[in-house]
C-alpha cells in the first residue's frame, strides 16, 4: 500500500509541475495554450487502454514536450497528458480546442465526476474516466460543438488540478495543437476564423473563375492549367481545414477523409504541371523538364494509391518529393531572371512565396519543426499571397496577350492593305503588259518588214535604215524582257509560277539564245558560242531557262563596250551541267559581288545604264527553283564571267574541264 501511495504522490507532483492555470482573462482574446504543458507517450502497438496509460507506474514513461506534438507521419498512437487548474475566480466551464482538423481519431479522457462536477477518489482507488470520441472519421453532425476543429466541453468544478488524457491516432501527420477557450473567446475565434477562411476561399474561387474566362477568351492552355491547380488547391485547403466536412460532408466523414489524400496528390500534380508550363521548362531547362515530368507521373501514382486507401503508406515519400521538386523550381526561377527573362518576374516572386509556405508546411508535417497556434494561418497567408501574385502575373500575361493580339490584328490589317495594293498593282501591270505586247509585236514586225522591203528595193538608204531598224528591235526586246522579268518575278514571289520541267539540252539552249540575239547585235559575230558541252541534259523549264540566259546576255551587252565580244560556253562537271556568259566589260567592284543578285539592286556603274535591277535577281531565283546555283567571277575593268549550274538528268560524253 505504501508503494502505491508513493507512486500516486510522484504522479501528483508530476501533474502539478505541468499544470496550466486558467484565470478569468485566459481564453478570451487569445487561447490558453498548452504548449509546454504537455507530456506524451508513444504507443507503437496502439493497444494501450486508458487504464494502462493512467496507471501510476506509467507516469515516468511520459516525456515532456517543449511545445505541441510534432510526430511526423507515423502509424503509432500517441497519448498526451495535461493538467488544468483554474483560479477560484475563474469560470468553471471551458472548451478544449484540438487541431488540426485532419486528425483521424481524437479521444479525450476526463476523470469521472459526480453530478456537481466534483472529483471524488478514495485513496488507492483506480480513477475512472469519461471518454469523448471525435476526429475526422466521426460525422461532423455528431460533434458536441459545431466547429472545424475538435472542441471538447470541460468543467472544472473547483480550483483543484484535474488531469486529462488525449489519445490521437491518424494516417495524416501527427501534429497536435491543444488550447483552451472560454465560451466568449471561442465564439469570437470561430467567427474570425470562418471569416478568414471565407476570404481565402473567395480569393481562390475568384481566381478559378477569372482564369476560366481567360481560357475561353484566349484559348491558351496555361489558363486552364492554372484553373485546375487553383481548383485542387481550394479543395485540399477546404478538406485539411475542416470546412469540407462542415459544409459538404457533415454526415459522410469517411468520404471527406479519403478525399484528403486524393486532393493532396492532385494539387501537387496540377501545381507542378502548371509551373512546368508557365516557366517554359521544356525550352529553358530540358533536363529539369524531364525530371519534373517524372515527378508528375509519381504524383499520378500517389493519387491512384490514395483512391485505393494507401495514402498513409505513401504520404511521407510524397512530401519529400514535393520538397525536392519545389526547391528545384525555386532555384530555376531566379536563374531565368538572371538570364534576362524579365517577363517571369511576378511568377518567380509568387513561386518564391509559395516555396516558403510549402517548405515550412512539409518540414512541419514531417515533424522536423515545431508548430504553434498560428501555424495554419501562416501557411494560408503564404498560400494566399502566392495566389494573389499569380493572379497579377496571369493578368499581366492577359494584358500582354491582348496587346499582342491588337498588334497582330493591326499588322494583319496593314498586310491586307499592302496585299490589296500589290494585287491591284499586279493586275495593272498584267493589263499593261497585255496591252503593250500587241503594239510591241506590231512595231517589231514592222521594223523587220521595213528591212525586207528596203533590201528588195535596193534602197539607197539601206544601211541607215538597217541601223535604225536594229535599234528599234533592240528597244522592243528590252521592253519585252522587262515585262517578262517583272511578271515572272511576281509569279515566283507569290508561288504562282508553274515550272514545267523537261529534258533540256543546255548546248541547244545556248545555241538558240545566240541565234536569237544575232540580228539584234551591231556585229553579227559579237556573241560567240564555243564548241563543246554536248549531251549536257538538265531537267528544267525551257521558257524560264531561256529567260535566264537572255538576262545574262543582256546584262553582258549593257556593261560592255560596243562591239566587245561576249562568249557562251556549255559544259559538265561533278554531275552538273553549266552555262557560262563571259564579257570584257567594266566588271563588278568586289564590295558589290554579294549584292548584285538582290532585288532592285543596281551597282555604282549601273546608274547610266537602263534597267530595273530585276534581271540578276530573277536569274538566281529561277536557277535555285531548279535546284541549281549561279555564281560570278569578276575583275574591275576586265570583265565578268557568270556561271549557271544545274543538276544533270544524264551525261553523254566526257566531262568538260572546269574553266576559271
Amino acid at each position: 500500500m505504501s508503494k502505491f501511495l508513493l507512486a500516486l504522490l510522484m504522479a501528483t507532483l508530476c501533474f502539478t509541475v505541468h499544470a496550466l492555470t486558467l484565470t478569468p482573462q485566459s481564453g478570451l482574446r487569445e487561447p490558453a495554450t498548452l504548449s509546454g504543458h504537455l507530456v506524451a507517450l508513444r504507443d507503437a502497438s496502439g493497444q494501450l487502454s486508458i487504464e494502462d496509460v493512467a496507471a501510476p507506474q506509467r507516469a515516468t514513461e511520459f516525456a515532456a514536450l517543449p511545445g505541441f506534438l510534432t510526430g511526423g507521419y507515423t502509424t503509432s498512437t500517441y497519448w498526451l497528458r495535461f493538467t488544468l487548474q483554474r483560479t477560484p475566480d475563474a469560470f468553471d466551464h471551458w472548451w478544449l480546442d484540438v487541431g488540426p482538423p485532419f486528425l483521424d481519431e481524437v479521444t479525450l479522457y476526463a476523470p469521472h465526476s459526480e453530478g456537481d462536477g466534483s472529483l471524488k477518489l478514495a485513496v488507492g482507488e483506480t480513477p475512472k474516466f469519461d471518454a469523448v470520441y471525435l476526429g475526422d472519421r466521426k460525422a461532423y453532425a455528431e460533434r458536441p460543438v459545431p466547429q472545424r476543429n475538435f472542441i471538447f466541453p470541460l468543467r472544472l468544478a473547483d480550483d483543484r488540478p484535474v488531469t486529462f488524457y488525449l489519445r490521437v491516432k491518424t494516417t495524416s501527420s501527427m501534429l497536435v495543437r491543444v488550447v483552451a477557450w472560454q465560451y466568449a473567446g471561442l465564439l469570437v475565434e470561430t467567427q474570425s476564423d470562418t471569416a478568414f477562411y471565407s476570404i481565402y476561399f473567395g480569393v481562390i474561387a475568384l481566381g478559378i473563375l477569372s482564369n476560366l474566362v481567360f481560357w475561353v477568351w484566349l484559348r491558351a492552355r496555361v489558363y486552364l492549367s492554372y484553373s485546375a491547380y487553383l481548383t485542387m488547391l481550394l479543395a485540399v485547403m477546404m478538406l485539411v481545414g475542416g470546412y469540407a466536412a462542415q459544409w459538404l460532408f457533415p454526415r459522410m466523414p469517411l468520404t471527406a477523409d479519403r478525399l484528403v489524400g486524393i486532393t493532396v496528390g492532385l494539387v501537387h500534380l496540377t501545381g507542378f504541371a502548371f509551373f512546368i508550363e508557365v516557366l517554359s521548362l521544356r525550352e529553358h531547362f530540358p533536363r529539369l523538364n524531364r525530371a519534373m515530368n517524372t515527378v508528375l507521373v509519381f504524383y499520378a501514382f500517389c493519387t491512384v494509391a490514395a483512391v485505393a486507401g494507401y495514402y498513409g503508406q505513401i504520404v511521407t515519400l510524397l512530401q519529400m518529393v514535393a520538397l525536392v521538386a519545389t526547391t528545384s523550381l525555386f532555384i530555376a526561377g531566379p536563374w531565368l531572371l538572371w538570364r534576362g527573362h524579365r517577363g517571369y518576374l511576378l511568377y518567380v516572386v509568387a513561386f518564391s512565396v509559395h516555396f516558403v509556405g510549402i517548405a515550412s508546411s512539409v518540414v512541419r508535417y514531417l515533424g522536423w519543426m515545431a508548430i504553434d497556434s498560428s501555424s495554419d494561418y501562416s501557411n494560408m497567408l503564404t498560400s494566399g499571397l502566392h495566389v494573389v501574385l499569380l493572379n497579377f502575373a496571369v493578368a499581366d500575361r492577359v494584358r500582354r496577350a491582348e496587346r499582342e493580339k491588337l498588334t497582330a490584328e493591326k499588322r494583319t490589317s496593314e498586310l491586307m492593305t499592302e496585299h490589296d495594293a500589290v494585287m491591284r498593282q499586279r493586275q495593272f501591270v498584267a493589263m499593261v503588259s497585255h496591252e503593250f505586247r500587241t503594239p510591241l509585236a506590231v512595231i517589231d514586225a514592222t521594223a523587220q518588214s521595213v528591212e525586207i522591203v528596203c533590201s528588195q528595193a535596193a534602197c539607197a538608204l539601206h544601211d541607215l535604215i538597217l541601223t535604225r531598224q536594229e535599234k528599234i528591235r533592240r528597244a522592243v526586246r528590252r521592253l519585252v524582257s522587262l515585262l517578262d522579268n517583272y511578271l515572272t518575278g511576281e509569279r515566283l514571289e507569290f508561288g504562282e509560277a508553274e515550272i514545267r520541267r523537261e529534258a533540256l539540252d543546255l548546248r541547244e539552249l545556248a545555241h538558240e539564245t545566240a541565234r536569237s540575239w544575232q540580228h539584234l547585235l551591231p556585229a553579227p559575230d559579237q556573241l560567240q558560242l564555243e564548241p563543246g558541252g554536248g549531251g549536257a541534259l538538265a531537267f528544267a523549264d525551257r521558257t524560264m531557262m531561256e529567260l535566264v540566259l537572255s538576262n545574262l546576255v543582256d546584262n553582258a551587252l549593257k556593261y560592255s563596250p560596243p562591239g566587245s565580244p561576249i562568249t557562251l560556253r556549255v559544259g559538265t562537271a561533278a554531275g552538273e551541267g553549266w552555262i557560262e556568259v563571259e564579257d570584257h566589260g567594266v566588271g563588278i567592284a568586289p564590295e558589290e559581288i554579294d549584292k548584285i543578285f538582290d532585288k532592285f539592286y543596281r551597282g555604282g556603274d549601273a546608274q547610266t545604264v537602263p534597267g530595273a535591277g530585276l534581271g540578276l535577281y530573277l536569274v538566281r531565283r529561277i536557277v535555285r527553283e531548279h535546284g541549281g546555283e549561279v555564281g560570278v567571277v569578276s575583275e574591275t575593268d576586265k570583265g565578268s564571267r557568270f556561271r549557271v549550274r544545274l543538276p544533270l538528268t544524264k551525261r553523254a560524253g566526257p566531262e568538260s574541264p572546269p574553266q576559271g
